[in-house]
């Protein structure tokens, strides 16, 4: 039986490979991801309160390319990536909304199934 932080980072490296993160944006996320598990902030990250509580951006640049997760902990004493996406938006700093309203409707999921466990 695989352990469960085995069968996130499949899952996290599928998502990834699915998005076309390059190996190097996918180093670095993994990277950011594992700071995080040891209780520490993204080197950078921003907060996204619009989307749920305790809800973070890790934000990685790649070969002039940005790429994004966002993610939540503190909920059940783990994290959760909600969405993982490549800011492909040249107009802008801002999360653009069709990605932040994912990210909403996933959190929203999660808070509900796990009221429901």
């Amino acid at each position: 039986m695989k352990s469960v932080g085995r069968a996130i980072r499949e899952k996290l490296r599928t998502a990834f490979h699915t998005h076309g993160f390059p190996k190097g944006a996918r180093n670095a996320l993994g990277k950011e991801l594992t700071r995080i598990q040891m209780g520490l902030q993204p080197r950078d990250g921003k907060w996204l309160t619009g989307v749920g509580r305790s809800v973070q951006e890790i934000r990685i640049t790649c070969s002039k390319e940005a790429y994004r997760v966002i993610y939540v902990t503190k909920l059940a004493e783990c994290i959760y990536v909600l969405h993982a996406f490549h800011k492909k938006s040249k107009t802008g700093i801002e999360t653009p909304k069709e990605e932040i309203e994912l990210a909403k409707k996933r959190y929203k999921e999660l808070v509900q199934s796990l009221r429901g466990s």
